[in-house]
């Protein structure tokens, strides 16, 4: 074998382009021949000597020769490299039933290279087919092999988030997918997945509505609550090209990076129905209007109840949910008008949470939940007790520094040091009437108390709360409807560690909408795995069934028949028990892939 290097000229631009081939020299009856094995490419960056060792190698891999000497790094990925693709061109897929066929090999050269994972993507790629994706992107426009980036970058985040760079890697690398949807993915560039990025991003409207009205159709289920909450993701670098990237409070206490805020709209399935991609400055309560809007259909009569958590409940947009006639059941941002208790309190089971009505005769249209909880109450008293020992260790220190020699005294350091205290520790130091006595010139100060307000310190740290609703449902409807707040909670959560969406590495910011909108798509496959294995007793999370279906893998086994040949053999390792019962649970067959095989004939 060799790499030849053949020019051709455009006749229409006079430009002329180059083009790498692997050929082979043969013997005819009327003399050598030659035949052209492989096209290489024209961007291959190698001097004449490497290209034949380059050959050489490769003809080593194909027929399973012992290598004498250790070859570059760059040398051996690229004949590994096209050596594989020479032999799945030569390889054959066996008929359903093949004849029974059979080879005497030296076991001592059994071989297996090429292991691959395809367990948790022969799951992924059955959803997406579940969901008729494939056909939904075809209509929007997309080519089949843009359908096929997307599918891939979409179960990549699934399976191993990470970014566009890291997504091919994988693929290439740690995955069989490319076999499974039948694309070889080092033909194709890195910027093709950044462009898949920003195609996926400008269909996101038709996408999300696709998806919602398809999943309740697979799974039956009818929506009769929605759930609204915002989170945000920190970015690394400056982000100056991305208008959204705001500095703000940050979920993850990195408040130090520009933000991006995620407004999220779930069902109570805990299926996504609607998202927005917000400034990380952005005012939580700001967003709800905007939000729901989008989901109205001004045809339908129904409207969904609406949870909140109490950042967004504020009273305005409690007075619009009134006024567009939605029902809601939200946590307060502050007391009701009364804490009498109309009913006795009722302890849930299975749980240390007591809830009880409380009387409202100022608005007849509101109820208010009185939930109390012993776990939060000994949390409360511990972060309580931990704020007034922070609090009051900095007070006594200052207090002692005006006995010592050198400590600072004057009257009017003194109290500006008190504001800083305060403001560092303003949780709790509203609770403390504190006394700065000064000295009759009033220039220093003499001494400094202070006084724990007990009742303000009970009221402002406990273990209960309230909600507000206008449902007429008694205590414990109320509370389990309220508790499903948790889910777009433990969602926000799951992205952000499980899938790769904190931190943003991306600066643009449709990159950075294009890294969270993928994400998303992503997290509507692993719902639908886990909503349907939940109905089938199959309680484990997604990182537990990803783990279990990891062992699944495919690899090339190689071996020297009794003829002399070189067998290739590629297969998938047979499910075991554990595999099997996650196939039965969604309704999938076992075969992952295809054999193929290859006899090289020395």
């Amino acid at each position: 074998m060799f790499i030849r290097k053949t020019r051709t000229v455009n006749r229409q631009t006079g430009k002329i382009y180059f083009n790498f081939q692997l050929v082979e020299s043969y013997r005819t009856p009327r003399g050598p021949r030659q035949r052209i094995l492989l096209s290489l490419g024209s961007d291959l960056d190698l001097i004449k000597e490497e290209c034949n060792t380059l050959a050489h190698r490769i003809e080593e891999i194909i027929y399973g020769q012992q290598s004498l000497f250790t070859y570059p790094e760059k040398i051996e990925t690229l004949a590994q490299t096209f050596a594989k693709q020479w032999i799945n061109a030569q390889s054959t897929e066996p008929i359903e039933k093949p004849p029974e066929e059979f080879k005497s090999i030296d076991i001592n050269t059994i071989e297996q290279s090429e292991a691959r994972s395809i367990g948790v993507e022969h799951i992924l790629l059955h959803l997406v087919h579940e969901i008729k994706l494939p056909q939904k992107l075809q209509r929007m426009g997309m080519t089949e092999k843009e359908v096929k980036l997307s599918i891939a970058s979409i179960i990549a985040r699934a399976v191993a988030p990470g970014s566009e760079r890291a997504t091919l890697h994988w693929l290439n690398y740690n995955s069989a997918l490319g076999e499974l949807i039948d694309i070889d993915f080092r033909t194709i560039s890195l910027d093709s997945f950044y462009k898949i990025s920003d195609q996926l991003l400008n269909h996101k409207p038709q996408l999300e509505s696709y998806l919602e009205t398809t999943q309740r159709e697979i799974h039956g289920y009818k929506s009769t609550m929605i759930l609204y909450d915002l989170t945000n993701t920190y970015m690394e670098g400056q982000a100056k090209e991305n208008p959204k990237a705001k500095r703000g409070r940050s979920k993850e206490k990195r408040s130090d990076c520009p933000l991006v805020t995620l407004g999220l709209v779930i069902n109570e399935q805990g299926f996504p129905i609607r998202s927005e991609f917000l400034p990380g400055n952005i005012s939580e309560p700001s967003t709800l209007k905007q939000s729901l809007q989008l989901l109205s259909d001004p045809n339908e009569l129904f409207h969904p109840t609406i949870i909140l958590d109490a950042g967004i409940a504020t009273e305005a947009n409690l007075l619009w949910l009134r006024q567009q006639k939605y029902t809601y059941i939200v946590s307060a941002r502050q007391k009701p008008p009364t804490e009498e208790l109309v009913t006795e309190p009722i302890t849930i089971e299975e749980s240390d949470i007591k809830v009880a009505l409380v009387k409202n005769q100022i608005d007849e249209e509101e109820r208010w939940l009185y939930c109390e909880s012993q776990a939060k109450t000994t949390t409360t008293n511990a972060m309580r007790a931990l704020l007034q020992k922070r609090f009051e260790t900095d007070l006594k220190k200052i207090a002692d520094g005006l006995a010592k020699p050198k400590g600072r005294k004057q009257y009017n350091k003194i109290t500006e040091r008190m504001g800083r205290l305060k403001e560092k520790h303003r949780h709790i130091s509203h609770c403390y009437e504190i006394e700065i006595v000064p000295s009759p010139d009033g220039k220093t100060a003499l001494s400094i108390s202070w006084t724990a307000r007990a009742e303000k310190i009970e009221n402002k740290l406990n273990g209960h709360y309230f909600l507000r609703t206008n449902l007429l449902k008694g205590p414990l409807e109320l509370w389990d409807l309220y508790n499903s707040i948790r889910t777009i909670e433990d969602i926000f959560r799951f992205m952000k560690t499980d899938l790769g969406m904190r931190p943003v590495h991306h600066q643009k910011g449709h990159r950075v909408d294009g890294h969270i909108w993928i994400t998303l798509l992503a997290y509507h496959l692993i719902k639908s795995c886990l909503y349907q294995l939940q109905k089938r007793g199959i309680k484990g999370n997604w990182k537990t069934i990803r783990t279990w279906m990891s062992t699944r893998v495919r690899v090339t086994t190689t071996a020297r028949t009794a003829e002399g040949e070189i067998l290739h053999y590629r297969s998938t390792t047979k499910p075991e028990a554990l595999h099997k019962k996650i196939y039965e649970a969604l309704g999938i067959g076992s075969l992952a892939g295809k054999i193929k095989k290859f006899l090289a004939k020395i």
